[in-house]
C-alpha cells in the first residue's frame, strides 16, 4: 500500500451515524474486509457523492447522496477526479472515508483521569484564553500553570488553563497576584464526555456532514 494507508482520515460512525472515532486507511480497509465475510456485514462505507460546479469540481458543502455500501460493492466504484485510491495487484480502489458499525450504536464517553494533552485542555476551555477570554487557535494557544512549576504546581487539570502567547509570556514564572492577572473562571477537571465532542476537526470533506457543529 502506498503512504496514503497510513493516513489518519476514516470516519468512524456508529450506527446512529454519530462520530466515535477515526482510523489510518489500512486499518479501515482491514476492518470493512474482514466484516464482509460476515452474514450480514458489521460495517459499511459510505459512498459521498457531490453535485459539481462549472469546472466539474465536487461542491462538498451539497452531498447529492449518501449510500451505506459493503465491502465488495466498493470495489467496483469508480474513482473519482477527487477521490483519493490506493492500488493492489491487479487494481485500483477508491479510499474509504466515513464507516458506519452497523451493530454498534453506543456513544463511548471519555474520562479524565490521566495527565491532560493540549487538546483536550483546548476543547475543555472553549478554545479561549481563560485571562482574556478571546478566542485563540490551538497553534496560537499556549498552555499556563496557574501555580508555576517553579513554584511547586503541578501538571493537573485544576492548574493547566490555556491562554494567549503574550498572556504566558509576560506571567512568566510569577503567580497571577504579582502581574495583575485573574483567571476569568476557575479550571476544573471535565465531567465525563461523549467522544463525538472531541472530534472537531474534519481530516477529509467528507467529514463535515457527522461532526458536531459548534
Amino acid at each position: 500500500m502506498s503512504n496514503v494507508a497510513l493516513k489518519l482520515i476514516c470516519l468512524s460512525l456508529n450506527r446512529n451515524w454519530k462520530p466515535v472515532g477515526y482510523r489510518t486507511v489500512k486499518d479501515t480497509i482491514i476492518q470493512l474486509c474482514g466484516s464482509s465475510f460476515e452474514l450480514e456485514p458489521t460495517s459499511l462505507a459510505l459512498d459521498i457523492d457531490y453535485e459539481l460546479d462549472l469546472n466539474g469540481n465536487p461542491i462538498f458543502e451539497s452531498p447529492v447522496s449518501i449510500t451505506p455500501v459493503k465491502w465488495d460493492d466498493w470495489l467496483k466504484l469508480p474513482i473519482r477526479s477527487w477521490d483519493l485510491s490506493i492500488n493492489s495487484a491487479n487494481m485500483s480502489i477508491r479510499v474509504p472515508t466515513v464507516v458506519v458499525f452497523v451493530n454498534f450504536s453506543k456513544m463511548p464517553v471519555r474520562m479524565f483521569h490521566s495527565k491532560p494533552t493540549k487538546d483536550a485542555l483546548w476543547t475543555r476551555d472553549g478554545g479561549k484564553c481563560q485571562y482574556t477570554g478571546k478566542t485563540v487557535s490551538k497553534n496560537q494557544a499556549n498552555i499556563d500553570h496557574v501555580i508555576p512549576k517553579s513554584r511547586g504546581g503541578r501538571d493537573t487539570w485544576s492548574n493547566l488553563v490555556v491562554c494567549s502567547k503574550d498572556i504566558n509570556t509576560k506571567k512568566g514564572n510569577k503567580l497571577n497576584s504579582e502581574v495583575g492577572l485573574k483567571l476569568i473562571r476557575d479550571p476544573k477537571i471535565p465531567k465525563p464526555t461523549p467522544v463525538c465532542e472531541f472530534i472537531t476537526e474534519a481530516k477529509h470533506a467528507d467529514w463535515k456532514h457527522f461532526l458536531i457543529k459548534n
